[in-house]
């Protein structure tokens, strides 16, 4: 299997494994009221947690990698505060790493 596609399979398995334990409580949630600040809660533990993966990469990044981390930093938080949908902002991050790789590994 190619490298790239091993990535890519890796990346959707890992993907699959961490969504659905999110996405299932959904399903027995639906139509339930809870409290203003829970609901405050649960809307910025996966902004926090994400911003806390991505403060260790940018203090552990080896000098070659610090355009890389800029790059998806930034495509991040344009997709993230565009459509506020973390799904399609780990997504984005994960694709325009891809791409950076790919373009460095043509060069």
């Amino acid at each position: 299997m190619d490298r790239y596609a091993y990535y890519v399979v890796a990346t959707l398995v890992a993907a699959a494994i961490t969504i659905i334990p999110k996405v299932l409580p959904l399903f027995f949630l639906r139509g339930k009221t809870f409290n203003k600040k829970l609901m405050t809660f649960f809307k910025i533990v996966p902004f926090t947690s994400m911003t806390v993966l991505i403060l260790k990469e940018v203090l552990t990044i080896e000098p070659y990698s610090r355009l890389m981390i800029i790059v998806t930093i930034a495509v991040s938080a344009i997709v993230s505060y565009i459509t506020e949908n973390m799904i399609l902002t780990v997504f984005a991050s994960i694709f325009t790493t891809f791409i950076y790789l790919y373009c460095l590994s043509i060069f």
